[in-house]
């Protein structure tokens, strides 16, 4: 037997190894959680999307004064049977004819070229493959949902923690314009590259940060910027690998720019190969940005020209819905030009109440991202809502809703409040898109 001097003390673990361990344990918890909360979230606010949108087509009926001028050509309807088009209806309204057309037909006006190429180019590649092309494109964007839900989870839990992650995805979710998310439109595609290219910058994995870039450059027009973040990550982090220099200034970059740096030169691509693509079309390459202001009147008018004309405008609006006494939006619209323009007041409220709240609380970049989706999302006024779509815009800028969450998961009350408010919001929003009136 051997004596106690014989005997060899304990050699005490590396301590990278526990910590590498216990970084991919988290992060496999991480991918659970997030998978199986945006698997329940995309279901469940789906089933409401779908049994308002349908209560309210058994109801009331369908606008047919609306599908009549923007859908001649049924592709909204394109099933033999009256029921498959009822079925389907939650998903394909206004816009979603535009992507559908480009999917069958390609550009085939200048007027079209306004909608970004990728979101319709998959829809046509999956239609060859199995047929429907509205059933391809929503499918296409209820995965999008499913996956851009569970990076932003794992995005906020990297950046504020797991409760925060929770909380970011509901809102999300049960938001009351978060209908487009499963509808034949660009919002949930894009809403998966751009917070995808935004974590991967997270863990400097920039080859991929690049090239989810390019992807959502091509898939929308403000696109291109998804760069604005990406950069500054790169310079100022943060960043899960690469470790910060002290610097004198707080304009200094805090990391060293490489060879790494080059794969952000992806992003711009995506929008420029669209260009060129016109281009080669003989198409005008600046189509798309004047098709804006040519065909449905929007005009730049200062920065953030909007939200003064909103605020001007709100007490004659306020005045009109009081004494009911306000233009209709449309033909059988039960909403009127006042009605909209306060909801969408209320949506800018809404978005400038998450953007304080992010300040401190979420990284730099993602500030400056918001802030240039805003910029550019509250320029270019219509003159009879100049909040026209924002709503639908707001979906991408998930700053905001890291920002609420910051505010509502330590409030567990009032968190719960604010969702069945936003649910009840949904439910009704759902209902007049599925009766092809006006929302956003």
């Amino acid at each position: 037997m051997s004596g106690p001097a014989q005997r060899q003390a304990p050699q005490p673990a590396s301590p990278a190894f526990p910590r590498r361990g216990q970084l991919a344990r988290r992060r496999a918890r991480r991918t659970d959680a997030a998978v199986a909360l945006s698997l329940r979230l995309t279901l469940a606010s789906r089933i409401l999307v779908w049994v308002a949108g349908l209560g309210a087509l058994a109801l009331f009926g369908k606008n047919g004064a609306y599908i009549a001028v923007f859908d001649p050509a049924h592709l909204s309807e394109p099933f033999h049977s009256g029921l498959a088009n009822e079925l389907i209806a939650p998903a394909a309204r206004w816009d979603s004819v535009w992507y559908l057309s480009i999917a069958h037909l390609g550009y085939y006006s200048h007027q079209s070229t306004a909608f970004f190429p990728l979101y319709p180019l998959l829809i046509h590649l999956c239609a060859a493959l199995f047929g429907s092309a509205i059933l391809c494109g929503a499918l296409i964007s209820l995965g999008a949902m499913g996956v851009g839900l569970a990076l932003l989870y794992r995005l906020v839990a990297l950046d504020l923690g797991e409760r925060e992650a929770r909380m970011t995805v509901a809102l999300l979710a049960l938001f009351p314009s978060s209908f487009f998310l499963s509808a034949v439109y660009t919002e949930s595609l894009f809403l998966a590259l751009s917070v995808g290219a935004i974590y991967c910058a997270r863990l400097d994995r920039w080859a991929w940060a690049g090239l989810l870039g390019a992807l959502a450059a091509a898939s929308r027009s403000t696109g291109v910027l998804i760069a604005i973040p990406l950069a500054l990550i790169y310079l100022y982090g943060p960043r899960e690998h690469a470790r910060a220099r002290i610097v004198g200034s707080w304009s200094e970059p805090r990391h060293r720019p490489g060879r790494s740096l080059l794969w952000l030169g992806l992003v711009p691509l995506g929008t420029l190969a669209y260009l060129a693509y016109l281009a080669i079309s003989h198409i005008d390459p600046l189509t798309p940005f004047r098709a804006e202001n040519l065909y449905w009147q929007r005009q730049f008018a200062g920065l953030f020209g909007a939200v003064r004309d909103a605020v001007e405008a709100l007490p004659g609006d306020v005045r009109g819905v009081w004494t009911g006494n306000s233009y209709p939006w449309g033909r059988q619209d039960p909403l009127t030009i006042a009605d909209h323009c306060l909801i969408d007041f209320g949506f800018l409220a809404f978005a400038l109440v998450g953007l304080a709240a992010c300040w401190r609380r979420v990284p730099f970049a993602y500030l400056a991202y918001t802030l240039a989706l805003l910029a550019e999302a509250l320029s270019y006024p219509v003159q009879t809502d100049a909040l026209i779509s924002f709503p639908r815009y707001l979906l991408v800028m998930f700053p905001i809703f890291i920002g609420w969450a910051a505010l509502l998961a330590p409030r567990r009350k009032l968190a719960i409040g604010v969702l069945a408010l936003s649910a009840l919001g949904l439910a009704c929003l759902s209902g007049l898109w599925s009766m092809w009136e006006w929302v956003a």
